[in-house]
Parts: C-alpha cells; sequence; structure tokens
C-alpha cells in the first residue's frame, strides 16, 4: 500500500470546504478580505497560514462545531491533525455478489498493464464504486506495486484535481505544477491510483491522461458515468446483472435486513419480478431489498409502480448518493448543464421515450434549434441518464422506469410544463395521422397524448385524427384500451371519435358495445360521421345475424356517404355490402362490389392499408367461387399493402386465404409456406386482438394437416378454439369451417372421429355455409356414413352436436392421439 504523508492538511481542508459550499476562489477572497492569490497559495499548500487568516476563511466559510476546530488546528504548525486523506477501504461490509466475472477481467486490465487509463462507465447505481473498492481490496496484498484512491464525489472544480492526486500520493508542497511533482514522486515505480465519481471533473481528463504518459509505471482506473474521451482511454462498461445474479444479490441484502429471510417457492416468483421490475440495477435491487423489513417481497412488487418513492431509505452509513434511488438519479443531473435538465424534463413528456425527430419537433414548438436538441441529447447519453435503442432506419431515447418518474416530477414541477405537454401532445397526434408511422412501441406516447388532449385541449384531434387514431389501435392489437380511450374523447371532442371506439369493440366482438357507439354517433352528426356510425351499425348487424337489416342500414350509409362527398366512405361501404352479399349467398354479387369499392378507394388516394383489405376481401371471394389461383394471387397481391399499413394480423390473414388456396390447388409446399410467413408476422405481435390470431390460428391448423404435420395441426386448433368461441359472431362459422375441414382430411384414417368433428361443427355454425363449404362438408359425411353406417355416424355426429369448449378441446387432444398414429 502507497503510504500518505500528513502534509498539506490545512490545504486539504480549505478546497474541500470551499467546493463543498460551492464557492469559487474569487468569491471566497472577496467574503474573508483577502487577496485572490492569497486563497490561491494556500489551497496549493506553498503558503503557510496565519491564525489569523485562518480564522478569516473559516468565518467565510461559516464553520461550526468539529469543522471549525480541525480546520483552525491544521493551521497550527506540528498540530495532530485527523488523517482525512482517502485511502482505499480495508474491507467492505458486505460480499460483491454478481460481479466476479468484471471483477477478474478488471484485475487483469490493471495487473496486466495492457491499458494504463481504464473507465470504468455505467449509469448511477449500476455499482461502479463498490466494484473498485473491491479491485483495490484485492491489490492491497501485493508486494509489487501500491494501491491509492481517491473520492471526488465531493469535489466540483477540475482545476483542484491535480492537487488533490498529488496530494494523496504524498506529494510535498511545491511550486511545480501536480503533474511535474507526480512525476518526480513515483518515478518508474508500480502504483495504481483509483479515482472515483470522476464524471463531474471531465475537464481534467486531459490531465489525467498526462499524468499517465509521464509515469510510466502508473495506471489510472476511473469511475465515471461518463467516458473520459482521451487517447488511451480504454472503456469498462458495467451493464445491468444478470437475473440470476440480481435475485442473489436481493437475497443476500434481504437476509441481512430481515434475519431468516431465504428464497423459497413462496418468495422467489416474487424477487425475480422485483429485479425485473428494478432493470435488474444493483443499487435499487438492494434498496428494495431493505424493504422487506416491512414488506413481502410479493406485497412491494405490487408497489413497484412508483420507485422513488419506495426505492429509499437506505443504510445510514452510505453516501447520500446511494441511500435511494432518487437521489443517485439527481446526483447524476447535478453534473450535466442547465440545458440537458431542461431536456431531461422535456423527456418526461414522453411516456414510451421519442424519436429524435418527435424531441426535435417538441423543440421547435419551444422555440429551440435543432442543433441544440442534438448537442444536449448527447450530453444526457453520454452520463447514461438516456439510453438509445435501435429501432429499424432511426434511435429511440429511452428513460428507465424511476428516470422517467424523476423527470415528469421535474416537468409537472415547471412553469412552463402544459406548453411542453400540448408540444409532445400534438407532435403524437401529427404522426398518427401523417407520419412518421406509429407502432406498438409508441402506444404509451399516444395514450399519454389523447388522455392529455381529451382532459386539456380536445381540440387537438379532429374527425380525421381520431379516424387515424381507431387505425392506428386496429393494427397494433390494443381494441380494449382504443376503445376505452376514444370514448372518452368523443364526450368532448369530435364526434366520429364514438365511430372508431365503436369499430374497436365490434373487432372485440362485442357487438352490443359498437351498437351502442354507433348510435351516439349518430346524434346530431353531419352526412360524413352519418355514414361513418350507419356503415358501423351495419357491420354489427350483420355480425349478429341479420343480413337483410344490415343491407338496409349500408343503402343509408352509401347516401349519407355520396351527400358528404366522400369517395373512401362509398368504398368502406361497397367493402361492407359485399360482406352482405357473402351472408346472403350471392358470391358473384360480393366481388361486383368490393371491385366497386376498391375502384373507389383507389379513385381517391385511399392509404394501403384500405387497399390492401379490399384486396383481401377479393381474394376471400375468389376462394368461395372457387378460382383458387386468382384468389392466391390477389392475396399477394394484398398482403405487402398491409404490411406496410402496419396491418400484421390482417397480412397473416391474407397469407392463409392463400394457403388454403394453394391446398386446394395441390401445391403443399407453397401452401405451407404462407403460413409460415402468417405465423411469422404474428410472431411478437401483442394487443388483445384475440379474434384476428384465432382466425389465423384455425387456418394455419387446416394447412398443417392437409400437408402432413397432423399433431401441429391440432396444438394450433386447440389453441385457437377458446378465443374463436368468446363470443357469439361469424368466429364460430370459421371454427365451424376449420372443424369441416379437418374432418374433410382425417375421414378416410378415422371416420369415427371425423363424424364426430362434422357433427361439432353443425353445432357451431350460425349461418348457412358458402356453396364452396357444404360441398366439402357433404363428401366428407358421405364418406364418413359409408364407413361407418348410417346408425353409428348420426351417433357420432349428435355427440359432436353437443359438445361444449372443454369437449371439442379434449376432442383437438384425441385428434392429435389420432394423427400421431398411436
Amino acid at each position: 500500500m502507497l503510504s500518505v504523508a500528513p502534509v498539506g492538511r490545512f490545504a486539504e481542508l480549505l478546497r474541500r470546504h470551499r467546493a463543498g459550499s460551492g464557492l469559487g476562489q474569487r468569491e471566497l477572497a472577496r467574503r474573508s478580505r483577502l487577496s485572490e492569490r492569497a486563497i490561491r497559495d494556500l489551497e496549493r499548500g506553498v503558503r503557510a497560514p496565519r491564525t489569523h487568516s485562518a480564522r478569516l476563511v473559516a468565518d467565510a466559510l461559516e464553520l461550526a462545531g468539529d469543522d471549525l476546530s480541525a480546520f483552525l488546528a491544521a493551521a497550527v504548525p506540528g498540530a495532530s491533525v485527523p488523517d482525512a486523506t482517502p485511502r482505499p477501504p480495508i474491507s467492505p461490509p458486505d460480499r460483491l455478489v454478481g460481479r466476479d466475472t468484471e471483477l477478474r477481467s478488471l484485475l487483469d486490465l490493471v495487473t496486466g498493464a495492457r491499458h494504463r487509463l481504464v473507465t470504468v462507465t455505467g449509469p448511477g447505481g449500476i455499482g461502479k464504486s463498490r466494484l473498485v473498492a473491491e479491485l483495490a481490496v484485492a491489490l492491497a496484498g501485493r508486494t509489487d506495486l501500491a494501491v491509492c484512491a481517491l473520492d471526488l464525489s465531493t469535489v466540483r472544480e477540475p482545476e483542484l484535481v491535480g492537487e488533490l492526486v498529488a496530494d494523496a500520493l504524498g506529494c510535498g508542497p511545491s511550486r511545480l505544477a501536480p503533474v511535474d511533482r507526480i512525476a518526480a514522486q513515483l518515478g518508474e515505480r508500480r502504483v495504481v491510483l483509483i479515482l472515483d465519481r470522476f464524471e463531474q471533473l471531465v475537464a481534467a481528463a486531459s490531465e489525467i491522461a498526462a499524468l499517465v504518459r509521464r509515469c510510466s509505471g502508473l495506471t489510472v482506473v476511473v469511475t465515471s458515468q461518463r467516458a473520459l474521451r482521451v487517447r488511451g482511454e480504454r472503456l469498462f462498461g458495467l451493464d445491468p446483472l444478470p437475473a440470476e445474479a440480481a435475485v442473489a444479490l436481493f437475497a443476500s441484502r434481504a437476509a441481512a435486513a430481515r434475519p431468516g429471510f431465504a428464497l423459497d417457492a413462496g418468495t422467489r416468483p416474487a424477487v425475480a419480478r422485483i429485479c425485473r421490475r428494478v432493470g435488474h440495477l444493483p443499487l435499487a435491487v438492494e434498496l428494495a431489498a431493505a424493504r422487506v423489513r416491512l414488506l413481502h417481497p410479493a406485497e412491494l412488487a405490487e408497489r413497484l409502480d412508483r420507485q422513488l418513492a419506495v426505492l429509499a431509505d437506505g443504510a445510514r452509513d452510505l453516501p447520500a448518493r446511494h441511500r435511494s434511488l432518487r437521489a443517485t438519479i439527481e446526483a447524476s443531473l447535478d453534473v450535466v448543464s442547465a440545458d440537458a435538465r431542461i431536456l431531461f424534463r422535456w423527456l418526461g413528456g414522453f411516456a414510451g421515450g421519442a424519436r429524435l425527430g418527435d424531441v426535435e419537433a417538441v423543440a421547435d414548438a419551444l422555440g429551440r434549434d435543432p442543433i441544440w436538441v442534438l448537442a444536449t441529447l448527447t450530453e444526457l447519453v453520454d452520463i447514461a441518464l438516456v439510453r438509445v435503442a435501435a429501432q429499424a432506419a432511426t434511435s429511440r431515447y429511452l428513460l428507465a422506469d424511476p428516470m422517467a418518474e424523476l423527470a415528469g416530477e421535474h416537468l409537472r414541477g415547471d412553469d412552463d410544463h402544459v406548453r411542453v405537454e400540448r408540444a409532445v401532445a400534438a407532435r403524437m397526434m401529427r404522426c398518427v395521422l401523417h407520419g412518421p408511422a406509429v407502432d406498438d412501441r409508441d402506444a404509451a406516447n399516444v395514450r399519454a397524448a389523447v388522455s392529455w388532449a381529451t382532459l386539456h385541449d380536445p381540440a387537438l384531434v379532429d374527425d380525421a385524427t381520431a379516424a387515424a387514431l381507431g387505425r392506428f389501435y386496429e393494427s397494433t392489437g390494443r381494441l380494449r384500451e382504443g376503445q376505452n380511450l376514444l370514448s372518452r374523447l368523443a364526450v368532448r371532442g369530435p364526434k366520429m371519435a364514438w365511430v372508431r371506439a365503436g369499430h374497436l369493440a365490434s373487432l372485440r366482438g362485442d357487438l352490443t358495445a359498437a351498437i351502442a357507439l354507433a348510435g351516439h354517433a349518430l346524434e346530431k352528426s353531419d352526412h360524413l360521421v352519418r355514414a361513418a356510425a350507419l356503415n358501423l351499425l351495419a357491420q354489427a348487424t350483420v355480425e349478429g345475424g341479420d343480413p337483410t337489416g344490415g343491407r338496409t342500414q349500408l343503402r343509408a350509409a352509401l347516401v349519407a356517404a355520396r351527400r358528404a362527398g366522400d369517395v373512401t366512405m362509398i368504398g368502406r361501404v361497397f367493402n361492407n355490402l359485399s360482406a352482405v352479399s357473402i351472408e346472403l349467398g350471392r358470391p358473384r354479387d360480393a366481388e361486383r362490389q368490393q371491385r366497386a369499392a376498391l375502384a373507389a378507394k383507389r379513385r381517391s388516394g385511399a392509404a394501403p392499408m384500405e387497399l390492401g383489405r379490399s384486396l383481401f376481401n377479393l381474394a376471400e371471394i375468389t376462394l368461395e367461387l372457387g378460382e383458387c389461383a386468382t384468389a392466391a394471387a390477389r392475396a399477394a397481391d394484398a398482403v405487402p399493402l398491409l404490411r406496410e399499413g402496419g396491418y400484421l394480423r390482417l397480412a397473416a390473414l391474407a397469407e392463409t386465404t392463400a394457403g388454403l388456396a394453394e391446398i386446394r390447388r395441390g401445391d403443399a409446399v407453397a401452401a405451407l409456406a404462407a403460413v409460415e410467413r402468417a405465423e411469422a408476422l404474428l410472431a411478437g405481435e401483442s394487443g388483445d386482438d384475440r379474434r384476428m390470431t384465432a382466425i389465423v390460428g384455425l387456418r394455419v391448423s387446416v394447412v398443417r394437416h392437409a400437408t402432413g404435420d397432423r399433431s401441429g395441426a391440432a396444438r394450433a386448433l386447440r389453441a385457437a378454439l377458446p378465443p374463436a368461441l368468446e363470443h357469439n359472431t361469424r368466429d364460430r362459422d370459421e371454427a365451424a369451417d376449420a372443424l369441416h375441414a379437418h374432418a374433410r382430411h382425417l375421414v378416410d384414417r378415422d371416420p369415427a372421429t371425423a363424424a364426430t368433428l362434422l357433427g361439432a361443427g353443425d353445432g357451431l355454425r350460425r349461418r348457412t355455409p358458402t356453396a364452396t363449404i357444404r360441398a366439402q362438408r357433404d363428401e366428407a359425411a358421405a364418406a364418413a356414413r359409408d364407413a361407418l353406417g348410417d346408425t353409428d355416424f348420426a351417433a357420432r355426429h349428435r355427440q359432436g352436436a353437443i359438445l361444449d369448449l372443454s369437449g371439442l378441446l379434449d376432442l383437438c387432444a384425441d385428434v392429435a392421439w389420432r394423427a400421431d398414429g398411436v
């Protein structure tokens, strides 16, 4: 261990107290009535203090108690003064958990001297100080090098760094510059210098780099939330703990807080959930573990929506910045510029992170230049207050949960918060309507923007924006959320919001809510909203089993759309008239009407999604007509348009249409490729659009069965049936079609199970099957009857017709058992 001589005590105390009070040398000189040069010389240790001068400085610093006694004693030559020189800890108070790999790597870097300036980086609370404290202990027993550690957490002035390092390394007072004094003192001696908390002192980085160059045996290990950005620097980044290590850390600290605590079947799941919620950040894990004095982990896990309030009350002997998560983040904010703190507050207005264009748009609304945004955002990223996530061809800037919570608090406490919140809401509404495109990653921002507009400025959302919001929630599958938000908005905002809320309710299968919301829209509405409301009402009426009533409502909707002069709406009405014709068993009429819908949409310059929807519907109609090649081609044309519009679920459904068409054409390879593309489109999709996913699953099961993957077919069928049968809608007819298709593929191997499947499908069906489906069903029934005889077939059919959902799922298992040939 490097011996540190007790020199320059008064100089050191003066520097520390002045830095702690936030005074510059000039201001301290003015207050103490000494010259600025005198203060500078006293801090450098080149002038011995007089008792009178020391008293003047102490008064200016407002010292009292023990601080005053130590300060004045240090001014007396030969007096005994407590040794305040920083030293590495002899033994940290607790065991280092989860950082063994990092400690070994850091030891290897330091002892191997391959890199002589190593900066340990990472956000506050990641464990930088704790890791280098363990490093100092690990190096302390070595005889081939000396170790010195210096805590710089209270130092704010970069010009003091050289003097503090010189004092810590035992360099006496001199008129030489600190680097020269240190180089003379160390020579070629092998020394490891640890500088903790350097992020507020990066302006002194060039001095540290010069020191490393001058002292060939010196290795400097720095902890900092941002890189020093000097030549020769080796960055050593710390990430959050692995999941298991975080759980182990929690258990270790919880056992210290509440003796007897142990991980078991009752606590482990909750502890794992806590660790996930706090991002496996070591400090947050430790602060959470301390709460087990009062709370069971399950109770604690439920209270982490407000992490800043919960993750506090750390040990009293810890530095203030480590006693709460709030203090840790605020300590990081203390070392950035005022502009960076402003932008940090503004980012609190984005509930789900922001793209650069989003931040620039808000800044522009508030009178700031885009170059200011880029420079200031760089500072926040460099100090790890903001992290960058890749997003296609752009980047998203995110705040971790506790940082977002603090940024939101600071924003709400700002006099300008209303302007910021309005600018964020206006930006998100513009993106929803005009782009750049928003997707599921923007859901929190859109939700917050709609909620803010509903409460404070409904005029931000017009009819066109309400329609775009409906499309956003449909494409992301957030049907219930969109229905609730748009319903609340409609009370004070645009009437079109009623229609879009009702459409989302219809997609969820809640036809009662859809009809009620359409009724609200019909009250005192203009022609366009009236057309949209009647179109929605008709859609719900048809789904409810009354195609004739729906057709009447659609004719009224067509009149209103023509009066409004909205060609896109005319196309949508024709789209639904086509669906009515299918329900009534008139596929040729349906095709003609769908062609009219597509022509109207093209004429109006409709969005790709609108065109893709009509092409998909045409594919479905031509498949019903038995024109399989045309159906497959139209489905293939629809998919890229739907994907471009963000409607991945509908694009997946179009792929299954192509798959069914290819099966009927006898091309198993093309059919299987189509359903695999459908499954890939749905992978990772979130939201609550269970109906669409279920229909895709039903069709995938049919294609997999037809292509020989019988076990996979049964698994897909079993997963798709429950959501398909949640509501009394046309989904039941899709389920019936799937069961009949499975019967057709199974009848040669197992006519008894095929007969039961036919009965189950007939029991589910709400409407008369189309001619194609009816012919396929009758063909399978005839084959089963021939194999079983009339009596046995009838019994099996009756058995299937009365099955409830549980029985149907058991039947799926039976299908899998039969398919495997057991």
